[in-house]
């Protein structure tokens, strides 16, 4: 096989019965309607010496007994590893919990994971048994504008609270992969942004949130129902920005006591944003062509033990995967929710161009830099007992070190 070859398609994983959603400790109750579907979408890429392929899912988070169930069902088949499968999901606050070992943050319907396991397989299974396209890929870069950091400074400095913060680092960067067949067919589309899928306002709906709103957009913009990934950036620390002035005269009014604060966006904010956002990302989609290559992958996996990041003994690890898809682009992922901060150390590791990814495997919680560590922040540690790591827990100091170390290992 000469050069490099594409299957690509997509699979439903909405449910048909309300279910308790993920993403909010306070949210109680199962879902009482479907705002928009939830989807799988993948690729499979394979070239004469190596096959690689990518998993994306509308779900808060997937798990490592998702992709070994997916790897069980298809791997060896298909020439794949735990290495070479990348599955991410797109941190959807909107969709029902696939980790059974974070109750706080949604419960679990085993039934549903069972449903998305089977399907994430047989999606796979599916990719290889149609006849590949030969691809080469466009690779385009733009910026947004859409997303705020919401790590405010306390008086004095020390301290953060979950607010608004205008001055906070946030990375606006639109990457778009475009895979096109040799007479220019687009035959899947790959897009990555760093923003916390917090904005649908509906806590009772399930939806996609803006990687469904997007989604569509980039259908609607090709004429055709491509397979469209969405890789979460890293977005620990940032989320939606607010368009318009608030009118709400109680918020004005603790604004002028507590300052800025984060209100839930109305559904007329949220259909503004999410589609400004669209219209963003599909005119990044059309700009000029900042690349074309082919592709010549790679794949590496590293895995640090969380006692290495964390003050106390604790189960788990984070892994660090890298794909490759030539040696100038990178897509560099975290089992974690890695601040914006992190984008920087993984650009100065690799040579050429970086896509960071949070949310692969099963996320252990937020990683945040040593700068941050006692600032008593939700990412620095008030997500510890959300997430089952326990009250008390606290990261080393060494965590920002440990984990930079890391990402040089798997550029090597």
């Amino acid at each position: 096989m000469n050069g490099c070859f594409v299957s690509a398609g997509s699979a439903d994983i909405t449910p048909d019965r309300p279910l308790p959603l993920a993403g909010y400790p306070a949210r109680r109750g199962p879902s009482r309607a479907v705002a928009d579907p939830l989807e799988l979408n993948a690729l499979l890429l394979r070239t004469g010496a190596q096959s690689i392929a990518l998993l994306t899912a509308d779900l808060l988070f997937v798990t490592d007994e998702l992709k070994a169930r997916v790897l069980d069902g298809a791997g060896a088949r298909l020439g794949l590893d735990d290495a070479s499968l990348l599955c991410a999901a797109s941190h959807t606050h909107s969709a029902p919990a696939l980790d059974p070992d974070k109750p706080r943050l949604g419960a679990c319907d085993r039934a549903y994971v069972d449903l998305v396991a089977r399907r994430a397989a047989d999606l796979l299974d599916r990719l290889g048994s149609l006849d590949p396209m030969p691809c080469q890929v466009d690779y385009r870069t733009g910026t947004v504008d859409h997303a705020i950091n919401q790590r405010r400074p306390r008086r004095g400095g020390r301290r953060v609270r979950r607010a608004p913060n205008p001055a906070g680092p946030r990375d606006e960067t639109v990457h778009i992969i475009t895979f096109v067949d040799p007479v220019d067919r687009p035959l899947a589309v790959l897009w990555s942004y760093a923003c916390h899928p917090v904005g649908y306002p509906v806590p009772s709906q399930v939806s996609a949130d803006f990687p469904g709103a997007v989604r569509r957009a980039l259908r609607d913009a090709t004429g055709a129902e491509l397979p469209v990934l969405f890789l979460q950036g890293f977005a620990g620390d940032v989320r939606p920005r607010e368009v318009g002035a608030t009118t709400r005269f109680g918020r004005r009014l603790a604004e002028l006591v507590l300052g800025p604060v984060f209100t839930p966006l109305t559904p007329a904010q949220y259909t503004a944003w999410a589609g400004g956002l669209a219209e963003r990302v599909v005119g990044v989609a059309r700009g000029a062509l900042r690349t074309r290559r082919g592709i010549a992958p790679d794949c590496k996996v590293e895995r640090i033990p969380l006692t290495a990041l964390l003050a106390r003994p604790a189960p788990g690890q984070l892994t660090l995967q890298r794909l490759s898809l030539d040696p100038a682009l990178h897509l560099v992922a975290a089992s974690a929710e890695p601040v914006t901060a992190y984008g920087a150390a993984v650009r100065l590791a690799f040579p050429g161009s970086v896509v960071p990814v949070g949310c692969i495997d099963t996320v252990f919680g937020y990683l945040p830099t040593a700068a941050m560590v006692g600032q008593r922040g939700y990412e620095d540690s008030g997500f510890f007992e959300p997430f089952g790591l326990g009250k008390g827990t606290r990261f080393h100091p060494e965590v920002e070190r440990v984990v930079t170390q890391g990402w040089e290992r798997l550029a090597r």
